[in-house]
């Protein structure tokens, strides 16, 4: 009896301790897992996410990349098709240049049917050539096609530039040729005009201006003395054309005292700037009924003398006088 009770004590502290040694384990493994949790869960999982959004945000790029490079690509090849060397042009208008020049004037600036305005053909080909006066351009992108409908400027009158006494070396006359707003349309070459203006231009009017630079081609002038002559010229063709047509040159350097050269006469004609309309109109009547008179006059006379109209004054024509040597 004492033995089995000995025994059940000896089982039951066995399972005691046993039971002791579980929940020591127990938790033992619970504070661990517990600190573990604490300790090292926590910074894990955020360095994890860390390096996944890199890795995100650079395969992201890449990708971004590679599309814009693909499309790129893409529209440099469709836009090689409508190259220049691809466009053909359709123009009209054109009387001072051919297709062929207008083309190669073209060709320096003109890139891309697509990409290029209209607006700055128009006013690339207005710099460059001096004739154009406006050129309306339109595009038609899926015929490559580029149509330019061309206005030009007219031959108007003759610049005669002459150096002044503050150049020290002696340059010959130089010739231009400028239409109705002063724009300069061409040089006229020493070998093509000779000592005389050629035959060509013989009946436009000429316009002696004294400067110590001469213009440039494809600009307009605005020195006062050109605007001021190309205003009478103006004003005789719409007021009196039949002198208009006679007149042979204009110097217009000192407004109180243009002078004007008519063709068959050699009288210098005087007007004021500030009364052209009216002096022209008395030139025109004192020609038409004094002319064979004056004329009579000027053979009578000597060789010295060169006899003036002058039109400046109000309801007065004044002849006589010797005029300055031209």
């Amino acid at each position: 009896m004492n033995h089995q009770i000995r025994i059940q004590s000896t089982l039951e502290q066995q399972s005691i301790a046993m039971e002791g040694r579980g929940k020591r384990r127990v938790s033992f493994l619970r504070k661990k897992r517990n600190g573990y949790i604490r300790q090292s869960s926590m910074p894990a999982q955020r360095l994890g996410r860390r390096a996944n959004t890199k890795t995100y945000m650079l395969r992201r790029v890449i990708f971004l990349l590679a599309i814009v490079l693909t499309l790129s690509f893409i529209g440099k090849t469709v836009l090689s098709f409508f190259s220049a060397e691809y466009v053909s042009l359709e123009l009209s208008g054109n009387m001072h240049y051919t297709d062929l020049q207008i083309y190669d004037a073209l060709g320096k600036q003109l890139q891309n049917i697509v990409t290029d305005s209209e607006e700055r053909t128009s006013n690339y080909l207005k710099e460059n050539l001096s004739y154009i006066k406006d050129a309306r351009v339109t595009k038609h992108v899926m015929k490559r096609l580029l149509t330019i409908e061309i206005t030009e400027r007219e031959a108007f009158a003759i610049l005669r530039f002459d150096a002044t006494a503050n150049v020290h070396v002696k340059r010959s006359s130089s010739f231009f040729l400028v239409d109705s707003e002063g724009h300069v349309l061409k040089h006229i070459d020493r070998q093509e005009a000779g000592s005389l203006i050629p035959e060509q231009f013989r009946g436009m009017v000429v316009f002696k201006v004294k400067a110590d630079e001469i213009p440039k081609v494809g600009t307009a002038i605005k020195m006062p003395e050109i605007v001021l002559g190309l205003k009478v010229l103006k004003t005789a063709l719409l007021r009196e054309r039949d002198l208009a047509t006679q007149i042979k040159s204009i110097d217009a350097s000192d407004s109180r005292k243009v002078k004007l050269q008519l063709d068959a006469f050699p009288v210098s004609i005087w007007l004021a700037a500030d009364t052209i309309e009216l002096g022209l109109h008395h030139i025109a009547l004192f020609l038409k009924h004094r002319k064979t008179e004056v004329l009579k006059l000027i053979r009578e006379s000597s060789v010295e003398v060169q006899p003036y109209l002058d039109a400046r004054f109000q309801d007065t024509v004044y002849l006589g006088g010797l005029a300055e040597s031209e």
